[in-house]
């Protein structure tokens, strides 16, 4: 596993919403056009949203996809997929190979992160650090193999 080599406010922020994640008001929700419930998996409610609104008016690091033990806004029940790539300006994109300018995730992509996010969650659940779940996460991406690697998308 390659070793956090990320400022260590990073792994403060990211502990302390992992912390608070079963402190979370339960009624809480957003709703909005810029989200669309797409189905149940896993016991999640797994939702396309609009990831630019979602950095605009929510938080600047959302990226590809995030669950409640990551981002503060999202339900434990939920998982957000984002509906496409993004280059909003030079040190926020999501830095994926084979992609042009806000395109469409595929629906290997969507499925992927689905799994990716899901994985995550269960693994930060257990009291695994984001780093560390994150890494776990992507081998899992690997090892099912709906793209050709997890940051890449197909073509």
């Amino acid at each position: 596993m390659p070793k956090d080599k990320r400022d260590k406010l990073w792994g403060k922020l990211e502990a302390d919403i992992q912390s608070r994640g079963n402190k979370k008001d339960k009624k809480f929700t957003l709703k909005g056009k810029w989200k669309k419930f797409v189905r149940m998996q896993d016991g999640f409610k797994v939702f396309a949203v609009d990831g630019t609104w979602v950095r605009n008016n929510l938080s600047l690091i959302f990226g590809h996809g995030g669950h409640g033990y990551v981002h503060e806004f999202i339900p434990l029940d939920e998982i957000w997929i984002s509906t496409h790539h993004y280059d909003e300006n030079k040190w926020n994109n999501c830095g994926c190979d084979n992609i042009k300018k806000n395109q469409k995730v595929s629906k290997a992509y969507f499925d992927s992160t689905v799994i990716h996010e899901i994985t995550e969650f269960k693994e930060m659940e257990k009291g695994k650090s984001y780093w560390t779940a994150h890494q776990i996460a992507l081998d899992k991406e690997r090892e099912i193999r709906l793209l050709p690697d997890p940051h890449t998308e197909v073509g």
